[in-house]
């Protein structure tokens, strides 16, 4: 017994020898090796430490079967006291290099994955695990992987995750797993996506839910596409179901394309199963050109392939472009594909200017199989002459195409032939077209014709080397005018030979050859009669010769070109002539000179241009002498062996709109052979101002920098409203940049402190402003600029705008404000009023885009002045109201006018679209002053409208009250006839406003007193105007008196009977004499402008003794009264005609022309007086009951004193001196 248990107790002690000695290996850098030698398939090098503790092998190596695994520079630090917490610590796990050799995978299982519960006895806690590169069979996966990882009994939690793979890189701040039960899992992540169109992309990503279920995805997308991503998924499902919705604004795909193709919304969703297929539906809107178009697709996809049911474009009118088929990769890739539409407004979707194309149907169909594809295209198009249709089938692979039956009919020509293109090895092409009777009107509306002949042209391009063939012989019109063009060209690299050019278009022809070689050779005529036979506009002649000779390296020639009449459109010049010269030397000289030169009324004079040199040095003048602009440059340089070329602006004047700027001393100018173009900093001084330059570049993405300094303010009088001045000096600074990817830059435009002055009744009314400043800021992707100016009496105004200049409608957002901003501002802007007093304020934030702004806010005008001029109201007290909301106002106001005149106005303001208008404006006992006629008080009630450009007036107006005096009949009261016209004098052109009227005039209902043309009366009656001043209604003279021939008449009878153009109311009036028993009178009847007047009596009697009752207030008696009568009679038919009189005065020159009667009694006479300036007057008289002429000429010399030469019965030179009291 004892022997067994020293026997047992032996064997206990060597089994514990044995297990401390393997307790021991791996906690020696010998026993780690031992260990690790004894893992199949493991290699070590360089290996360094102990397992139980730190240690690093230089390559790691394990291979088992197909299966093989290498790491590179592994370091590893553990920290074994973690274990009494039952937790593997790892301070550090790192390699450089990570190399996976894997099998291929066997064919997925359909079966849905499933994931164990995981409990491990211990934790694992890394520290920092960084790996430089991960590749799996030799494809680089990631790179720069950097992580802290735990896990334990609570899940797996990863942070201050940081992976990059090419072009990609992964952030993820937060991912918690619980490989538990449904696997719970939390995570969120930024994803760096490859830079698209040189703009970066971002992915935010957030993942929740249960990793067994169904996780929610969220993902926010900015800078490339601007958008959101949401949906869910079951990534361990079986077909791994999904739905997926993207939604995104402002999309454009590609800077280079037009805006027309900006999707201003986007929206797609996916959703199914990869095993039935993903249903795929979307619907955008494209910003188009002018109109938006709306984009729909529907499909699916599989693991098979993908199915287009639908993918549409619709433009404004409602035509489509419609794209469907099926694309397979199941085995090798394949595709069927058709295009249809109809007539598609793709000026629309891809504008392009000049070309006049319209869509008017399209067929096409595509497929592609085992590496080849076969297809057909018919497209129907409209053009500026008529239909057209291109057809044909095509066929190829991945080295060429061949269109075999290319044909194009265009009405009744034709053009058919082949086209076969290759680009496997090189590119080249072989083509043969045959015309006939084809009009190229169809293209461009200005050449209209008919064209035949053929068109051939084969060759290659390799390596950089071209080789080409071509002949073309074409014959037919053009524009009416018999057409020739024949010529052949062929050569390859530089070895070519032109053998023959001819071309004959009416008058014109141009005939030439050539030869490029080891020698040049080369002659053109040009002999061009008749510009105006190559096209539109054109006109003149031109004629010229160019010869060319000598080798490549030493080119020689001579080009002279002389032209005269020639124009465009409204562009001409009376005359060109250019001789420029290249001999044996390498020196050419250049002299051009332009005459005549006009565009429009701008005669902008002579250009000339010398230059002379070698391209190593070289020199040229450049002026133009014109109204408009004065120039003259002067430049040097020269071209050194790298093709770079360096010089100076030797020498610049500029002068234009009154200002003077000279070069004050020579800039230097550069140009790279990359295009690279520099100027140096320069100077222009003008007066005491000053505009400087630093060195700066123009061409690549040119980069400005501008001082201006010390400009006078003063010198801006031309461009300002008359009698309107500024008082100050401008300084400003220019810093712009414009590369690719937009401009970048300030501007700054400061006045400092100045004056704006204003001429009012012959002196200067000076406003003091204490600031002025604009201010701009110019980036990318927006532009903030303000506006500031302010002053002690002036008030202030600030504006602050900010535009995004990317959209084609430039949106713009924004504030202002006016604090007391003084009205007198738009004085110059309103010469018809004399006095302007008022402060505004107000405020508000500007949004809209640059074209439409929207504005809301309010602004008012407070204790407001108008008044003088040729206003005829006087504004006191003016108080105004302006609500802005958006593109629509309320105004609110009124105002004072006299002692006990008051209105107000009210209504609202609309500008989206067409302007809109709705005031209502009313007013009591306003005194209202036309001078020198009128002095009267209104009492408005009026609508004042504006709806689809069309003014409206409604309402009442009464004018109860006041007195209208006509001293002297003005030129506008003596209507000419329409059909007169003045030699040498253009017609101003005159055009009727739109205007819808509904006016009632109540006139007289006080006592409204006319004086004038010797009528005395009050005037009574109501009208109503409509459209086109259609009237009805009348007016009675009331109380009346009418002298004529020196008798006071009254008026028993005075109406006028308004039933049409105001112009022409019926006239009733009976102006009476009564002498005794005896009443004489003058009757006036008929329309305004044919009126009809008689003599009569009561009791009746012959006109002559009606006659000679009305003028001699007794029966006729002695021939000394019947020639009285006689005259008065003739004195009556030419004041009848004085509407006649007065045109036939306007066509001699004689304005404000006046026929009337003076004196009374024996002494009346007839006169007919105007101006033949503005100071000189005549005036001519006739007795109507003395045989006395009268002549008289006068010049005013002042205002109140004159000088009058007259000749009647005596002759005398008179002065005068007037005062009125």
């Amino acid at each position: 017994m004892r022997r067994l248990l020293r026997r047992l107790g032996a064997a206990g002690l060597l089994l514990l020898a044995l297990l401390a000695g393997l307790l021991a290996l791996p906690a020696s850098e010998s026993g780690s090796r031992w260990l690790l030698g004894r893992v199949p398939g493991l290699a070590l090098e360089d290996f360094r430490g102990r397992l139980l503790g730190d240690w690093s092998a230089g390559a790691l190596r394990w291979q088992s079967g197909e299966t093989r695994v290498a790491v590179e520079q592994l370091r590893v630090v553990n920290r074994l006291a973690c274990l009494r917490q039952r937790l593997l610590c790892l301070d550090e796990l790192s390699a450089t290099r990570l190399q996976l050799e894997l099998p291929p995978t066997e064919e997925a299982s359909a079966e849905p994955l499933s994931l164990p519960e995981i409990r491990l006895p211990l934790g694992v806690a890394i520290q920092r695990l960084q790996l430089g590169s991960l590749e799996v069979n030799g494809v680089q996966q990631l790179h720069d992987l950097a992580l802290a990882a735990r896990l334990d009994a609570g899940g797996l939690q990863l942070s201050a995750v940081d992976l990059q793979r090419p072009a990609l890189r992964l952030t993820l701040s937060e991912l918690s797993l619980q490989p538990q039960g449904d696997w719970p899992l939390r995570a969120r992540a930024s994803l760096q996506l490859p830079p698209v169109d040189e703009r970066p992309w971002q992915l935010d990503l957030q993942l929740d839910g249960r990793l067994l279920q169904r996780l929610e995805l969220t993902a926010r997308s900015q800078g490339y596409l601007d958008g959101e991503l949401t949906g869910w998924l079951q990534p361990l499902a079986e077909g791994l179901p999904l739905e997926l919705r993207l939604s995104a604004t402002d999309f454009q795909t590609l800077a280079s394309l037009p805006p027309s193709l900006r999707f201003t919304t986007l929206g797609l969703t996916a959703s199914g199963t990869l095993t039935e297929g993903y249903g795929v539906s979307g619907s955008a809107t494209l910003a188009g050109a002018g109109q938006p178009l709306s984009v729909v697709l529907r499909g699916s996809v599989d693991g098979g392939g993908a199915q287009v049911e639908q993918l549409q474009l619709q433009d404004s009118a409602g035509e489509t472009l419609q794209l469907a088929g099926r694309l397979d990769w199941r085995e090798a890739f394949a595709a069927e594909l058709t295009l249809a539409g109809g007539a598609f407004a793709w000026q629309q979707l891809y504008p392009q200017p000049g070309v006049e194309l319209e869509l008017q149907q399209l067929q096409a169909a595509f497929s592609y199989a085992d590496s080849r594809y076969r297809g057909d295209f018919d497209v129907r198009l409209l053009s500026p002459a008529g239909p057209l249709r291109l057809s044909s089938p095509l066929q190829g692979d991945g080295g060429q195409l061949q269109l075999p039956q290319l044909r194009l009919e265009a009405g009744k020509g034709r053009a058919q032939g082949e086209l076969a293109l290759t680009f496997a090895e090189a590119f080249g092409w072989q083509t043969r077209l045959q015309l006939a009777e084809l009009d190229p009107a169809y293209w461009l509306r200005e050449l209209p014709g008919r064209i035949g002949g053929q068109l051939a042209s084969r060759g290659e391009l390799r390596d950089g080397h071209l080789q080409l063939e071509a002949d073309w012989a074409l014959d037919g019109q053009l524009r009416q005018q018999p057409l020739a063009l024949k010529g052949q060209l062929q050569g390859e690299d530089k070895r070519w030979q032109l053998p023959e050019l001819a071309l004959r278009l009416g008058d014109n022809r141009i005939d030439g050859r050539g030869a490029w070689g080891e020698r040049l050779e080369g002659q053109f005529k040009l002999a061009l009669a008749r510009l105006d036979q190559l096209w539109p506009g054109l006109r003149g002649q031109a004629g010229g010769e160019l010869r060319l000779g000598g080798t490549p390296a030493a080119p020689q020639g001579s080009l002279a070109l002389q032209g005269s009449g020639l124009g465009y459109q409204d562009h001409r010049m009376a005359g060109l002539t250019l001789d420029a010269r290249l001999d044996a030397r390498q020196q050419a000289t250049v002299q051009l000179d332009a005459r005549g030169l006009r565009s429009g009324d701008t005669d902008f004079g002579q250009l000339a241009l010398k230059g002379s040199g070698s391209l190593p040095r070289h020199s040229v003048e450049l002026s133009l002498d014109g109204e408009p602009l004065r120039l003259a440059l002067a430049l040097n340089g020269g071209l050194d062996r790298r093709q770079d070329w360096r010089g100076s602006l030797s020498r610049g004047s500029l002068a234009a709109a009154g200002f003077d700027w000279q070069l004050q001393r020579p800039a230097s100018l550069e140009r790279s052979a990359a295009g690279r173009i520099t100027l140096g900093a320069h100077c222009w001084q003008s007066q005491e101002a000053s505009l400087c330059a630093d060195s700066q570049r123009l061409l690549p993405e040119p980069q400005l920098r501008l001082r201006l300094r010390d400009f006078d303010l003063a010198r801006l009088r031309r461009s300002l409203p008359r009698g309107t001045a500024l008082v100050g000096r401008v300084n400003g600074d220019l810093r712009l940049d414009l590369p690719a990817g937009g401009p970048d830059g300030e501007l700054r435009l400061d006045a400092g402190s100045g004056q704006l002055r204003i001429r009012e009744r012959g002196q200067w009314l000076e406003i003091p402003y204490r600031q002025l400043l604009l201010t701009s800021q110019l980036r990318p992707q927006r532009i903030d600029s303000r506006l500031l100016l302010s002053g002690p009496t002036l008030g202030a105004l600030e504006l602050e705008a900010r535009i995004d200049p990317r959209p084609q409608d430039k949106p713009l957002s924004g504030s202002f404000r006016l604090d007391g901003l003084d009205l007198a501002l738009a004085r110059p802007f309103a010469r018809q009023v004399e006095r302007i007093e008022g402060r505004i304020d107000g405020g508000g934030r500007l949004s809209g885009s640059l074209l439409a702004p929207v504005v809301d806010g309010r602004v008012q005008l407070r204790d407001g002045h108008l008044s003088g001029g040729e206003l005829p109201l006087t504004f006191e007290q003016l108080q105004l109201a302006l609500q802005i909301d958006g593109q629509q106002a309320r105004l609110d106001g009124s105002w004072r006018s006299g002692e006990q005149g008051q209105g107000s106005i009210a209504g609202n303001l609309g500008w989206a679209g067409a302007p809109q208008m709705d005031l209502q404006i009313r007013g009591s006992r306003l005194p209202a002053v036309v001078e020198p006629y009128a002095s009267l008080e209104v009492e408005p009630d009026l609508q004042l409208g504006l709806r689809d450009n069309r003014l409206s007036l409604g309402g009442r107006v009464a004018v109860p009250r006041g007195r209208i005096t006509v001293r002297e009949l003005p030129a506008q009261a003596v209507k000419v006839s329409e059909d007169a016209r003045v030699v040498g004098e253009q017609p101003a052109p005159s055009s009727a406003p739109d205007l819808q009227m509904d006016l009632r005039l109540a006139i007289g209902e006080d006592r409204l007193r006319f004086s004038g043309f010797g009528l005395t009366a009050d005037l009574r009656g109501n009208l109503r105007l409509r459209d086109n001043l259609d009237s009805r209604g009348t007016l009675r003279l009331e109380n009346g008196r009418y002298r004529a021939y020196g008798q006071r008449l009254t008026l028993r009878r005075a109406r006028l009977i308004f039933a049409g153009p105001i112009d022409q109311p019926l006239l009733d009036i009976e102006a009476i004499r009564e002498v005794g028993d005896v009443t004489a009178g003058l009757r006036i009847s008929g329309r305004a402008d044919e009126p009809l007047s008689e003599v009569f009596s009561e009791p009746a009697m012959s006109q002559e003794q009606a006659l000679s009752y009305l003028v001699l207030g007794r029966a006729p008696g002695s021939g000394g009264d019947q020639n009285m009568v006689n005259q008065a009679a003739l004195a009556l038919g030419l004041a009848g005609g004085a509407p006649v009189a007065g045109a036939i005065a306007e066509r001699l020159g004689i304005s404000d022309f006046l026929l009337e009667s003076e004196g009374s009694g024996t002494d009346s006479s007839m006169v007919a007086s105007g101006y033949l300036s503005e100071k000189l007057s005549l005036r001519y008289g006739v007795g109507v009951f003395e045989p006395v002429n009268v002549f008289a000429l006068r010049y005013q010399l002042s205002k109140k004193l004159y000088l009058e030469a007259a000749s009647g019965l005596a002759s005398s030179l008179d002065l005068f001196y007037k005062r009125d009291y």
